[in-house]
């Protein structure tokens, strides 16, 4: 097996939100923050964990299947002043290996929404940062 094949590559992953997958996403993150407090020890600086979070984004290029999917998922649950229940399944994968990584993302809020963005000469994208409370690692 040629050693290139070790290598994980962004064109080998996939995400549903709500159990639907979602066409033409171009990447997908989310990442554990962590919150610290610095303490003084002496001369040294001790560091104190305080908690964590995490949060993430994904982006996808627009197209007739999926132009309007974030704004249907979002917009009207927003404005009618309630947090949509949201769940995101992100799976990754290395072809030549078979070797796949599955999360799970629960107690979504998203922090913006574009409702209308496009630019001549262009594939129009949509990216969606979040904040989640909840991860669970599958595979």
């Amino acid at each position: 097996m040629s050693k290139g094949n070790q290598y994980w590559n962004g064109s080998n992953g996939n995400i549903w939100v709500n159990d639907s997958e979602w066409d033409k996403v171009k990447s997908f993150e989310v990442k554990m923050v962590i919150e610290w407090e610095d303490v003084p020890n002496g001369m040294t600086t001790d560091r104190v964990l305080l908690g964590y979070g995490y949060e993430g984004s994904f982006s996808y290029r627009k197209s007739d299947k999926n132009y309007n999917k974030a704004i249907d998922l979002l917009f009207a649950e927003y404005v009618a002043g309630r947090v949509p229940d949201v769940t995101i399944i992100g799976k990754a994968f290395n072809r030549a290996t078979g070797k796949t990584q599955r999360i799970k993302v629960t107690s979504i809020t998203f922090d913006e929404l574009a409702l209308q963005s496009w630019e001549e000469k262009s594939v129009g994208e949509v990216e969606m940062p979040f904040k989640a409370s909840e991860v669970e690692i599958l595979q």
